[in-house]
């Protein structure tokens, strides 16, 4: 007769499972950290906010109840098997009780047969001298298989039923998330001309620049700013001389617009792009006329509008 697992063992395990099995289907608002750190981070608000929700602690009261009434079932089957037992297989089994839970689990990992016991689990279908042994599986992998079959029941049934581990709407959340989490901090850290500062230098700045333009400004200046109904951004003419300095008369011009051509709306004024967004795109634009080749109509550019500024011209 087997000594059966105790109750201060099983059920705090069991509720244990059903509170990480309630983890795996609560969403969370937070984006998951990278790490061991972030891993730990993500458990611990996970379960904060598993703990807050007025179910949970209703299934764990009914699972606390029901484990109980089964703990105590285990004591009587317990009682009616030991009266079953011989007066010596009742010794043997009370002293091996006095004997701790976790000992026991320990002991068993390596524990072998006496001759007798391994005599009598033979199985009859030896071949070639090679025999069987029925041996008992190891409480640890029965343990390991039991725990993998329910979170193996809990994982298909939170995919199949809610958004759990769908990683398409994870990634469209976690973006979402990000992008109103930057936009909240571009409002709080917005800048005007006088915070701009010219990156034109930085390619992560430039590359995100470019972005921006071909998103707002390819339909009049067209692809790489060679002009269209916008002028020519690559040579050395400008229609406005609102600042001193290139980059900040680029950045003047995205936020305020045009004085002189009412098409070229201020984008920074209306809202629609950020103090930050402008400076990538200026940065971008001052880019494009100093450092890349000038495009001519020659290039299926646009020919030269406005004045020649020597100030502003490519060194």
């Amino acid at each position: 007769m087997k000594q059966r697992t105790p109750a201060y063992i099983f059920i705090p395990l069991t509720l244990l499972t059903i509170v990480l099995a309630f983890t795996m289907v609560t969403p969370v608002d937070v984006v998951p950290e990278e790490g061991f750190r972030g891993m730990v981070n993500n458990l611990v608000v996970h379960l904060s906010h598993v703990l807050k929700q007025g179910i949970v602690w209703a299934v764990l009261a009914i699972s606390l109840v029901m484990l109980m009434i089964i703990n105590a079932l285990n004591k009587v089957v317990e009682s009616h098997n030991f009266k079953k037992l011989s007066a010596e297989e009742q010794s043997e089994y009370l002293e091996e009780s006095k004997i701790g839970y976790f000992k026991r689990l320990i002991s068993s990992s390596y524990k072998q047969q006496t001759a007798e016991e391994e005599e009598a689990m033979i199985l009859d279908h030896g071949f070639d001298g090679i025999t069987e042994l029925d041996n008992s599986l190891p409480q640890w992998w029965l343990s390991l298989f039991y725990f993998g079959v329910v979170f193996c029941i809990t994982y298909i049934l939170s995919y199949s039923f809610t958004s759990f581990a769908h990683s398409d709407a994870e990634y469209e959340e976690e973006m979402a998330y990000l992008d109103e989490k930057f936009d909240a901090w571009s409002k709080a850290n917005d800048i005007d001309i006088t915070g701009a500062i010219n990156k034109a230098n930085d390619p992560a700045v430039v590359a995100d620049g470019k972005k921006l333009f071909d998103q707002n400004c390819t339909q009049c200046h067209l692809d790489g700013g060679r002009g269209g109904i916008g002028p020519n951004l690559t040579d050395g003419y400008w229609v406005n001389h609102e600042e001193d300095s290139l980059f900040k008369n680029i950045y003047h011009i995205i936020y305020d617009g045009s004085p002189k051509n009412p098409q070229m709306r201020a984008f920074g004024q209306r809202k629609e792009l950020s103090g930050l967004a402008i400076e990538k795109i200026a940065a971008y634009v001052y880019h494009i006329n100093q450092a890349e080749a000038e495009l001519s109509k020659d290039d299926g550019a646009a020919e030269p509008q406005g004045d020649l500024v020597e100030d502003w011209k490519r060194k």
